[in-house]
């Protein structure tokens, strides 16, 4: 698959399993060019960061924040392009963030 179906498949699986789903193309010094899928669920967002030369194969390396008040910190993963959903629902069931996050937005 190439970047463009692959961005529209994974954007197109989130949008059916979550409310609250955002896509931006961003570039900086450090990352070069590359694609942020922010999803939230239940007050709680995860921000995945994925260069656009990695989303180009089925398999690639992303990163999320694991504070998206901060985005000091990435916690590296890898997906499929098919698997990405349920690697984004683990974080969420399993509360894989920061433990000054969670502390915030449960206040």
């Amino acid at each position: 698959m190439d970047l463009k179906s692959n961005v529209n498949k994974i954007h197109s699986d989130l949008l059916n399993n979550f409310e609250d789903v955002k896509i931006t193309e961003k570039s900086s010094k450090e990352i070069q060019e590359y694609i942020e899928f922010s999803v939230i669920r239940e007050g709680k967002e995860v921000i995945i960061v994925a260069t656009k030369k990695e989303l180009s194969n089925n398999n690639f390396s992303w990163s999320y924040y694991s504070n998206p008040q901060k985005k000091d910190f990435l916690v590296e993963r890898s997906s499929s392009v098919d698997s990405l959903l349920n690697d984004v629902e683990d974080i969420f069931n399993r509360n894989r963030f920061d433990s000054e996050y969670l502390e915030n937005i449960n206040k």
